[in-house]
């Protein structure tokens, strides 16, 4: 019996939403987590990765990859579908040592020069611990961010992201997963703290509506922050390129159940708002 009436319940919000938001479904989506990383790449050209996006819906994307060039064959390509982020990963140094290895910051100085106004933010970087974002490598990441007003991308739980934004409150900061497993609750808190904090919910679409219904207190989350949520596929090994137009339907299951207007934020108006006119199409 529960089960019955929980079904008629998903397909009455459902009917409802088709009918008073399907504009979400037609609605561009900007992706706020891609990876291109080499075996991507090795398999499909970016010609293929464009028409991933088309049919997906997708107008617009924000690029990082191990190494940097896949990004730039990406961007180099298509400049206006998709934005770069600089990544400090490369050969030898990866998401557990980039923080203290000394030559990270004058790799990512010398990517920027080479390539003057490619970059929009600097990430996606991992940061495990509290200490992670202490280091003296990571304030001269945070001053690279500050000279080229470029965005930080952190992948990391709240309490390493709020001592990165003690680095540079002033700077705006992308939280990757929306912390991957924070509950709305904490999520709630890191917004109301921290200003110019904004996060996309990659790999989160499970928490956000498992089943298909969205959960009250993510919808909640939305209706109080609109303007402070993008969403992304995190495309971080080529399978789930093979798989991207699902990643993509499962937030549009829980956007169209959202009013038109939140939906269009989270979508893509909100990559406007970051990332300044280049994050609009």
């Amino acid at each position: 019996m529960a089960r019955t009436i929980a079904i008629a319940a998903l397909a009455g919000v459902l009917a409802v939403a088709t009918t008073a938001a399907s504009a979400a479904e037609r609605l561009a989506i900007f992706d706020a987590h891609v990876h291109y990383s080499q075996e991507a790449w090795q398999r499909f050209g970016p010609t293929a990765i464009v028409a991933k996006l088309e049919a997906a819906g997708v107008s617009r994307a924000l690029v990082s990859s191990t190494p940097d060039d896949g990004t730039l064959k990406l961007q180099r390509h298509d400049p206006e579908r998709f934005l770069a982020e600089l990544r400090p990963y490369r050969a030898g140094v990866g998401l557990g040592n980039w923080f203290t290895d000394a030559a990270t910051p004058d790799y990512l100085a010398s990517r920027l020069s080479a390539a003057p106004g490619t970059y929009v933010g600097i990430g996606e970087f991992h940061l495990p611990i509290d200490k992670a974002a202490r280091t003296p490598v990571l304030a001269r990441v945070v001053a690279l961010a500050r000279q080229h007003g470029l965005v930080l991308h952190v992948h990391a739980s709240e309490s390493p992201v709020r001592a990165l934004i003690e680095q540079g409150p002033e700077l705006r900061v992308l939280w990757a997963h929306a912390g991957f497993s924070n509950q709305p609750e904490v999520i709630a808190e890191m917004l109301e703290s921290h200003a110019k904090l904004w996060t996309e919910v990659s790999f989160r679409a499970d928490d956000i509506a498992s089943g298909g219904l969205i959960d009250p207190e993510w919808e909640a989350l939305f209706k109080r922050f609109p303007e402070r949520f993008l969403i992304g596929s995190d495309t971080y090994i080529p399978q789930r390129w093979e798989h991207y137009d699902e990643l993509i339907e499962d937030h549009r299951t829980w956007l169209r159940q959202l009013p038109p207007d939140i939906a269009r934020a989270i979508a893509h108006e909100n990559a406007g708002r970051l990332f300044g006119p280049t994050g609009q199409r």
